[in-house]
């Protein structure tokens, strides 16, 4: 008589690991794997981005120029009046667009995951900052766009430009983040490009970047199917 033979908890954990995508053990040096995120988190993320769409849309009506072209205007807000010119309204509605555009980005990724119950906790900090990113890099457009940097057909002052149009380019600066980042740094290496690489004193040392958890995997399943068609 065979006795079958006592599996132990290691023995137990080795096997699950093995049978893993990519054969990656606990603890091991593998990709640490993602935390689903709670439901109660997960209402916390969906009543910040309802409060980031009706705070953006109250500030964007309220920043709108109504009055003559250029004039200062007198905007009243729930804690008092202020008065602004047409210069830095202009420079609110980008910001608030560029929120607005980065805001669509957000929604649309958060309702994808979250109805797909793919939502992890290690994005939490993405959905908190995104709108804010947006916001800053439609400024840094919206300035470029002011200054000359980008060739949109020549610069005027505050009382030729359109908010409509700054409003519009702004948040798709806001929506496509990546696109407008990549047009940016093609401005910058125009600008500031430089004939011969300069070498630094104690520069960093750039390592080789560890293989993927998943290679050895392929690589151990081609080498099996090569050792069975051997046998």
């Amino acid at each position: 008589m065979v006795e079958n033979p006592v599996i132990t908890d290691n023995q137990k954990t080795a096997a699950v690991d093995a049978a893993a995508p990519g054969g990656t053990p606990h603890g091991g040096s593998g990709i640490k794997p993602s935390v689903p995120m709670s439901r109660a988190v997960q209402f916390l993320v969906a009543g910040y981005v309802v409060a980031m769409f009706i705070a953006i849309l109250y500030f964007l009506v309220k920043l709108w120029p109504l009055g003559t072209a250029g004039a200062p205007e007198r905007t009243e807000f729930f804690w008092g009046d202020v008065t602004l010119n047409a210069d830095i309204r202009l420079i609110f509605i980008a910001a608030l667009a560029g929120a607005l555009g980065a805001y669509v980005h957000l929604a649309t990724s958060f309702a994808d995951y979250a109805g797909n119950e793919q939502l992890t906790s290690s994005w939490g900090w993405w959905y908190l900052l995104r709108p804010f990113i947006g916001m800053a890099l439609a400024e840094v457009v919206y300035l470029a766009v002011r200054g000359g940097l980008l060739n949109t057909g020549g610069t005027a002052g505050a009382t030729a430009i359109s908010p409509y149009g700054v409003a519009a380019i702004t948040a798709l600066t806001g929506l496509f983040a990546k696109q407008a980042t990549d047009k940016l740094r093609e401005v910058f290496e125009t600008l500031f490009q430089t004939q011969q690489k300069v070498e630094r004193k104690d520069a960093l040392q750039i390592t080789s970047a560890p293989a993927q958890p998943d290679a050895p995997a392929e690589t151990s399943k081609a080498q099996a199917a090569g050792a069975g068609a051997t046998k």
